[in-house]
């Protein structure tokens, strides 16, 4: 059987309770159990008995002097040590002490009439001995009546925890399996049974889970894994225990489905991938329109509007007028060339992730020639990505700058590109405002949750450091692996 609880506060059935030391019971729960005597027992009375039987007896070898040698008249004392004895073995230190007491108090005539025709110390000493004898003697007696009690309780508390447990291993819906240090399989519960079915116990953790001990009782080891049972695909949380039952060590694995979540999540992963790829679609068509209509339109009036002024004779401020309509009309069309661009920079397709960040840099330095201070640096051997990669790199700097432009107000702006072996990082620091980076969706910026998004369906992740020490960082990993380097 299985030493491990299951979760839910259950004792492990099977583990071992301490047995409780006589030495460790408190003097002052003894002495208390000595302030009650068993006076509804008949034995108890039945010793109280025979002690005033001896007292009678003493007394009547004092007073009829019939033997006068000192130690057979102090032989009903030591008598006494018999029915104390009986009553510290039986009742413990409440039932010695309660005898001890009775007989101090009936012995005291003794004492004065032994005392009128000698020498009452003797008798003193042995009942000295015998008061002595009953405290010591029952005080071991009670501490191990105590511990005898308690070692039963904790023993029938241990039954009732290895029952319930054992009802919940067996009824509970998720598999539970139990292994030994050396991955064999030593215990299961029905619902093991029937995903694994009958040659479980013959199997181990490596034939059934795909780990091993090592990787079962690991921090870092794997903590989901992937089955195929009864010609379906499930998916399932390992939560490990381990604990000793019987003075060896034993491993439990429950296996929490989490088939119905992952897919749920993978259909948000994908929902959420379509989303932003639909996005970028109709970003890209919206450029092409503002490219290919009206951008077009309005440089060719700009310059119909030129050539009208140098080939008709028109006034000066005519022509004036028309200038600066001409003027007017470029500018409008710069602006749409920038919203063109930003909504698809053309840079990004033809000259890679380096260059089209560049470009962004230089269109915010000239959008703000007083703004903040920018630089870029890049690290390492450039290569290029897969399109949606260089692309989503793209949208979180651009985010990434603008957020730190107009919610930060920074002095310095720095971002960084490094190509590292196994990775791709890329840095963006400024020196403006902070902010909290763990605020809850309700209160945090839209953008950041968007940059989160972006770097999860790419397969990276993103960091965000804020302090008003160091200003805000935002970091980017991705993993350059085959699927996301461009061939």
């Amino acid at each position: 059987m299985s030493s491990l609880a299951a979760e839910g506060g259950l004792a492990p059935a099977g583990a071992a309770y301490a047995p409780t030391e006589v030495s460790n019971v408190p003097l002052r729960r003894v002495l208390k159990g000595a302030l009650h005597p068993p006076l509804r027992d008949p034995y108890f009375w039945a010793i109280q008995g025979s002690v005033l039987a001896l007292t009678a007896l003493h007394l009547w070898l004092d007073e009829a002097k019939v033997i006068h040698e000192v130690s057979l008249i102090s032989l009903p004392v030591a008598l006494l040590f018999i029915p104390i004895t009986y009553a510290a073995l039986r009742f413990g230190l409440h039932g010695s002490a309660a005898t001890a007491l009775w007989a101090t108090v009936l012995w005291v005539p003794n004492l004065v009439i032994h005392g009128r025709h000698g020498d009452a110390s003797v008798d003193l000493v042995s009942l000295v001995l015998v008061d002595a004898v009953a405290l010591v003697v029952g005080q071991r007696i009670e501490r191990e009546g105590i511990a005898k009690s308690a070692a039963d309780q904790a023993a029938h508390a241990q039954r009732l925890s290895e029952a319930r447990y054992r009802q919940l291993f067996a009824s509970t819906g998720a598999p539970i399996l139990v292994f030994d240090p050396s991955g064999r399989t030593i215990d299961v519960n029905p619902a093991a049974w029937a995903l694994f079915g009958p040659s479980v116990l013959d199997r181990t953790c490596e034939q059934l889970l795909h780990l091993t001990p090592q990787d079962l009782v690991s921090p870092k080891g794997s903590s989901r894994v992937a089955l195929r049972a009864g010609g379906s695909q499930y998916e399932f949380r390992c939560i490990t225990s381990v604990a000793e039952a019987d003075k060896r060590r034993q491993i439990q694995v429950l296996l929490q489905d989490v088939t119905a979540e992952r897919r749920a999540w993978r259909d948000a992963q994908e929902f959420a991938a379509a989303l932003l790829a639909a996005q970028e679609e109709e970003r890209a068509r919206i450029a092409r329109e503002i490219h290919d209509d009206p951008l077009q339109r309005l440089l060719g009036v700009a310059r119909r509007l030129e050539l009208f002024t140098t080939s008709a004779k028109l006034e000066a401020a005519a022509a004036e007028r028309i200038s600066g309509l001409r003027q007017e009309l470029l500018t409008t069309s710069r602006t749409l060339r920038d919203l063109a661009q930003g909504l698809r920079p053309p840079a990004l397709e033809h000259l890679g992730l380096a260059a089209a960040l560049q470009g962004l840099i230089s269109d915010e330095e000239e959008r703000s020639p007083w703004g903040p201070r920018l630089e870029m640096s890049v690290h390492g051997t450039k290569v290029r990505l897969r399109p949606e990669c260089e692309l989503g790199l793209y949208r979180i700097a651009q985010e990434a700058l603008n957020n730190a432009v107009v919610h930060g107000k920074p002095e310095n702006i720095r971002l960084e590109l490094a190509f590292w072996e196994s990775s791709v990082r890329m840095t963006v620091w400024n020196d403006g405002g902070s902010f909290d980076p763990e605020a809850t969706p309700a209160q945090s910026h839209l953008g950041l949750r968007g940059m989160r998004e972006r770097a999860s369906l790419l397969g990276g992740k993103l960091e965000i450091y804020s302090s008003q020490e160091s200003g805000t960082t935002i970091l980017v990993y991705l993993p350059i692996r085959s699927g996301n380097v461009s061939i």
